[in-house]
């Protein structure tokens, strides 16, 4: 057996502690350059949209970041932010990019599919004072309110048509009974109360209308979306 000098042995020690300090350090590097960018893109966004409340969460999904960042494109960036429309009300607003690339200072993306979640307490207004809202089990807008002392139920679907939503009831019932949701007056509670989607961010066209436990979601997407 060939036996290494005593400071042969030493070199080779302080070498490979060396190596492993450099590769204990990469993860807390690359996470350091990710929260970087998240800050840069957070701050982008913010600057361009003044419906915003506050900073923008900025979240990128890339491990290691540093290799994705060097070849010039982010697989996947999630943004999450909260805002307020022109009539005050709050919306909860959540943006994924993809294939995200920064070129001569401006942030592109191939993709971008967003939600734009309301509160059913943001339909109070327009409904009635008074009135609860809630998501029923098959994803419809259901809505309970007292008349008269009794109870009213009605649940709509929420409809989605080119940049219009509408409310369309397709149940109904009164202290426990079933009535007639075309009805005239249940008619005239909804009626005129559709919403026009206003001109989006980034280009995002209107895809459809959900309804869940948070709310009436607003689903969009857009191709080649730039922030500069």
């Amino acid at each position: 057996m060939i036996r290494r000098p005593a400071a042969g042995r030493r070199r080779l020690l302080r070498i490979a502690l060396a190596s492993a300090a450099v590769l204990a350090a990469l993860p807390v590097a690359d996470r350091i350059a990710a929260a970087v960018a998240e800050e840069r893109i957070a701050e982008r966004i913010a600057g361009r949209q003044s419906s915003l409340v506050g900073t923008p969460q900025v979240s990128i999904d890339a491990f290691p970041f540093l290799p994705a960042a060097a070849e010039g494109t982010l697989p996947k960036v999630a943004v999450r932010a909260d805002a307020v429309t022109r009539e005050g009300r709050t919306v909860q607003a959540s943006l994924e990019l993809r294939e995200v690339s920064e070129r001569a200072g401006a942030y592109t993306a191939a993709t971008a599919e967003a939600r734009f979640t309301a509160p059913f307490g943001s339909f109070g207004d327009d409904l009635g004072e008074g009135a609860s809202f809630s998501a029923d089990e098959e994803g419809r807008l259901r809505i309970d309110r007292d008349v008269l002392g009794l109870p009213l139920t009605v649940v709509a679907e929420v409809r989605l048509t080119g940049r219009t939503v509408t409310v369309v009831p397709v149940a109904a019932s009164f202290a426990g009974r079933p009535v007639d949701p075309a009805g005239p007056r249940i008619s005239a509670a909804f009626s005129g109360r559709e919403r026009t989607v206003p001109e989006l961010p980034g280009g995002l066209t209107p895809t459809g209308v959900s309804v869940g436990d948070a709310g009436v979601t607003l689903h969009a997407r857009a191709d080649g979306v730039r922030f500069t």
